[in-house]
């Protein structure tokens, strides 16, 4: 009698370190909102790479595989948000463009933008504007140093077409205008309890409306001009 041996099932090929078994974009989108939720609620600093990951049913090799590191998704957060504001500053400030550009639907995004993503103030003060903020540098160099230029150059060329002021410096226009848009969300924890201003749902296109108008017309009344 011939002993057969039992068949062993054949032998899986390795896992890569960190690649996810789910659909990437699935899996990332997952981490990338778990963050968001987390960051938002702790703050940068407290949360952990192993937090995220369980709380999104995850691993961190997981995270480190899409992102590289806590900073990395950050990053990619940012990223996310800021996509739509970027293409169209990107459109607006093409100096082939023939258009007129409408300066009100810059405000509008940058204040929806804000508003949709309550982390990116948080991220703003604690990481960026702090003293020894760790997203300072990376803010500067991926985000602020790409748009304020666009900015920038989107306030020159309609100074050269005559439909803003010739005598406004450029860059302490484009200042104003990001200055005014960003601050209410930024100063939301203390103006909210002061001033009983509210930047959600239908207050939001209340609060743009408002930006647009004093940042090109001025709150001064026309008929106490002398």
């Amino acid at each position: 009698m011939t002993i057969v041996p039992p068949r062993l099932p054949p032998r899986r090929r390795a896992r890569r370190p960190g690649r996810p078994l789910g659909g990437d974009a699935a899996v990332r989108e997952a981490l990338l909102d778990t963050a968001r939720r987390l960051f938002l609620a702790r703050g940068f600093a407290p949360v952990t790479i192993r937090q995220i990951a369980a709380a999104a049913g995850s691993s961190p090799a997981t995270i480190h595989y899409h992102f590289g590191d806590k900073l990395g998704l950050y990053r990619a957060m940012l990223e996310s948000a800021i996509a739509p504001m970027a293409e169209t500053l990107q459109r607006l400030a093409d100096p082939d463009r023939v258009e007129q550009v409408d300066f009100a639907e810059v405000i509008r995004l940058y204040t929806r933008t804000l508003a949709a993503n309550p982390w990116i103030p948080a991220l703003i003060v604690q990481e960026v504007l702090a003293e020894g903020g760790r997203f300072r540098e990376q803010f500067i160099e991926n985000f602020a140093g790409r748009l304020a230029p666009l900015f920038i150059a989107i306030f020159q060329r309609e100074q050269v077409r005559g439909t803003i002021r010739a005598d406004l410096d450029p860059k302490l226009a484009a200042l104003s205008a990001i200055s005014m848009t960003v601050f209410p969300f930024l100063a939301r924890p203390v103006t909210s309890r002061v001033l009983g201003v509210v930047v959600e749902g239908d207050a939001v296109e209340h609060l743009a409306a408002h930006t647009i108008r004093v940042l090109f017309e001025g709150i001064r009344n026309v008929e106490c001009t002398p």
